[in-house]
C-alpha cells in the first residue's frame, strides 16, 4: 500500500509541471491517470486532478472505506471522501484577499478550485468586492452575510401591493397588484389570519419559502384565492421597510418594530376610505408622521407658494393656507391620490388614500395638511394663535394674533365653568377693552377643580401697550397682531408685579410649554376667568443653564 502511495504522489509531481490546469468531470489527461490497476479513470462527484470520487476507488476510502488503512467518511493520504484533504477541491471555497484595499465586501467564492478540502484557502471562481444592498438605515434581519433566520417574523397586510426592492420575482412570487382588502390568509397550511387591510401579524417561518394562501372575504370580487411566497431562509436579505407583495416587514424578535405613533383622537380612515377630504396647502411640505416614503411621494420641501392644482378631475387655485376639499372621481378614492401642479410639473406627487396607512387630521403630508373628512370634521377655527420668535436682541418674543369680532358658542375655548355659575357658558361674547392676552403653563389645563383656577405667568389688554380696561366699549380691539417682548410688555402684567413673570424668567426656570387665552376680566370667582378663547401651545426654550 505504501508502494501505490508513492507512486501515485511521484506520477502528480511530474504531471502538475506538465500542465497546470485542473480538469474537472472529464476523464483525466494521460499525463494524471495513475495505472489502471490501482484505480479507475474516474472521479467522483467533485473531484479535480486524481480525483477523489464520493465513493472512494481502489484502495482509497470513499465515503464508506474499502481497506483497514483508509478511514470512511473522512478519507487520509492523498485521497478523500466527501470531505477530502490534500490535492481536493472542497465544496464552496472562500476568498483569498480583496484587490482593492479600501472596499471592505469580500464575497466567497461559490464553487472555488482549491487546494485543499471543502473549506480551501485558494481563489474562489465567484465574484469579489461585490458591494452589499444599501438598506439605509433599516434594520437588516438577515441576508447573504448574516444567515440568522428569523424563527417569527412580523407582517403587516397592505391591499396594495408592491414588488421587493430585495428580494426578486424568481425569490418571491408576492409581487405588486391589488389584494383583497379584507382577506383570510393560511401561511404555510398551518396557521390561519382573518385580516383586513394594515393590520399587523406574526409568522413562524421554517423553509426557505413561507407560503401564502389569500382568501378574499370582503364585498371586492376576486376570481381566485391568491397564492404566493416570500423567501425566508436569507439567501436573499429580509429588510425591515420592504414590502414584499402584499406583505410589509416589521420586524422580528431581533429587529423589533418601530413605536406606533400616538393614537390620534380622531382617524379619517376609522370607517374605511373616505368619502371626501379635507386638506391645506402650505408651501413648506413636511414629512408625514404616519405615511412613509413607499406610500406617499409628497415629501418634505419647497413648493410653489401659489399654483394650480388637479386632483380627482377638478383644479384648485391654492395659495399658502388655501383649504380646499377633494372627492373621489369615480365613487372612491384608489389606493393613491394624484396631485398635479401646474406651476412646478416636476412636484407632482401623491399621498395614500386606501387606508393601509393612516389618514389623521393634523398631519401634514408634503404641503398637504389633513384637516378632516365627513367623520372627522375640521375643528373650529382658534381666534387666537401665539407664535414663538427671536426679536432684534436675540431675546424671545411672542407674535399673537387674534380675531373675535364674531365669536359663536361652538368656538374653541376653556369650557371651565364652574358649576355653581349661572351664567357660564353663556355669558356676552363681545369685545370688550378690558378683554386680556395671557399665557399659562401648559399643565394648568387639568387643574381641578376648574382648568386655568390661577393667574396667568403674564399677560397684557388686548390693546397690549397700556391700560384700556375703560376704555368706551366701541374702542375695543376686536382683531390685531401685537408682540409679547419684554422690552415693551407693560409692567402690570408682568414681572416684577405680584406672581407675574417675565419671558426671561420662565426660560431661566426651564422654560417649557405654555397655552395662550383670550379671557374676558371678570368670572364667577376670578379667576378662573371667563374664557372666548383657547389658542395652541408654544414651547419656551430652557435657558436655566
Amino acid at each position: 500500500m505504501k508502494l501505490v502511495n508513492t507512486l501515485i504522489a511521484l506520477t502528480l509531481t511530474t504531471a502538475t509541471a506538465a500542465t497546470e490546469e485542473l480538469i474537472k468531470g472529464r476523464r483525466l489527461d494521460d499525463a494524471l491517470v495513475a495505472p489502471e490497476e490501482l484505480f479507475d479513470d474516474y472521479a467522483g462527484k467533485k473531484g479535480y486532478g486524481d480525483y477523489a470520487g464520493k465513493k472512494g476507488y481502489g484502495d482509497y476510502a470513499g465515503k464508506k472505506g474499502c481497506s483497514d488503512d483508509y478511514s470512511g467518511k473522512k478519507g487520509y493520504g492523498d485521497y478523500s471522501g466527501k470531505k477530502g484533504y490534500g490535492d481536493y477541491a472542497g465544496k464552496k471555497g472562500y476568498d483569498g484577499e480583496c484587490y482593492e484595499p479600501d472596499i471592505d465586501t469580500c464575497v466567497t467564492g461559490k464553487k472555488g478550485s482549491y487546494v485543499n478540502g471543502k473549506k480551501g484557502s485558494g481563489r474562489g471562481k465567484g465574484n469579489w468586492n461585490i458591494e452589499l444592498p444599501d438598506y439605509g438605515d433599516s434594520c437588516v434581519i438577515c441576508d447573504k452575510q448574516n444567515k440568522n433566520k428569523p424563527t417569527e417574523l412580523i407582517l403587516q397586510y397592505m391591499a396594495d401591493g408592491q414588488n421587493s426592492a430585495f428580494q426578486p420575482a424568481g425569490k418571491a412570487t408576492c409581487r405588486e397588484g391589488d389584494y383583497p382588502e379584507i382577506a383570510r390568509i393560511v401561511v404555510d397550511e398551518t396557521y390561519v389570519y382573518e385580516i383586513e387591510d394594515g393590520d399587523m401579524f406574526k409568522i413562524f417561518p421554517s423553509g426557505a419559502n413561507t407560503y401564502f394562501e389569500i382568501v378574499p372575504t370582503g364585498p371586492a370580487v376576486f376570481d381566485d384565492d391568491i397564492n404566493c411566497y416570500i423567501h425566508t431562509s436569507c439567501s436573499v436579505p429580509i429588510v425591515v421597510g420592504d414590502q414584499i407583495g402584499p406583505f410589509l416587514v416589521v420586524g422580528d424578535d431581533e429587529c423589533e418594530p418601530p413605536e406606533e405613533p400616538e393614537c390620534p383622537s380622531c382617524e379619517v380612515c376609522d370607517t374605511g376610505r373616505p368619502e371626501m377630504l379635507t386638506l391645506k396647502y402650505n408651501s413648506a411640505g413636511v414629512n408625514s408622521e404616519y405615511q412613509p416614503e413607499k406610500k406617499a411621494s409628497c415629501r418634505a420641501g419647497m413648493y410653489p407658494a401659489s399654483t394650480m392644482l388637479t386632483v380627482e378631475g377638478d383644479t384648485f387655485d391654492v395659495v399658502d393656507g388655501t383649504t380646499f376639499t377633494i372627492t373621489p372621481q369615480f365613487g372612491s378614492f384608489s389606493a393613491e391620490t394624484d396631485f398635479k401642479f401646474s406651476a412646478a410639473s416636476d412636484m407632482d406627487c401623491y399621498i395614500h388614500t386606501s387606508c393601509s396607512v393612516p389618514i389623521v387630521p393634523g398631519d401634514q403630508i408634503g404641503p398637504f395638511e389633513v384637516i378632516g373628512d365627513e367623520d372627522c370634521p375640521p375643528p373650529p377655527d382658534r381666534c387666537i394663535e401665539a407664535e414663538i420668535g427671536v426679536g432684534d436682541d436675540g431675546e424671545t418674543i411672542v407674535t399673537v394674533t387674534f380675531d373675535y369680532a364674531n365669536l359663536t358658542p361652538d368656538r374653541k375655548w376653556a369650557e371651565n365653568c364652574d358649576s355653581r355659575d349661572d351664567d357660564c357658558p353663556d355669558f356676552d361674547l363681545t369685545p370688550l377693552p378690558s378683554d386680556w392676552v395671557g399665557f399659562y403653563p401648559c399643565e394648568d389645563k387639568n387643574m381641578e377643580p376648574i382648568g386655568f383656577s390661577r393667574e396667568p405667568s403674564f399677560w397684557a389688554y388686548t390693546c397690549y401697550d397700556r391700560n384700556c380696561r375703560r376704555d368706551p366699549p366701541e374702542s375695543a380691539t376686536s382683531d390685531a397682531t401685537i408682540v409679547f417682548d419684554d422690552d415693551t410688555m407693560p409692567s402690570f402684567g408682568t414681572a416684577p408685579t405680584g406672581s407675574y413673570k417675565s419671558i426671561a424668567q420662565i426660560e431661566a426656570a426651564g422654560g417649557g410649554c405654555y397655552v395662550v387665552l383670550l379671557n374676558k376680566i371678570d368670572g364667577f370667582s376670578a379667576p378662573p376667568y371667563y374664557n372666548l378663547c383657547e389658542g395652541n401651545e408654544i414651547m419656551f426654550p430652557d435657558k436655566s443653564g
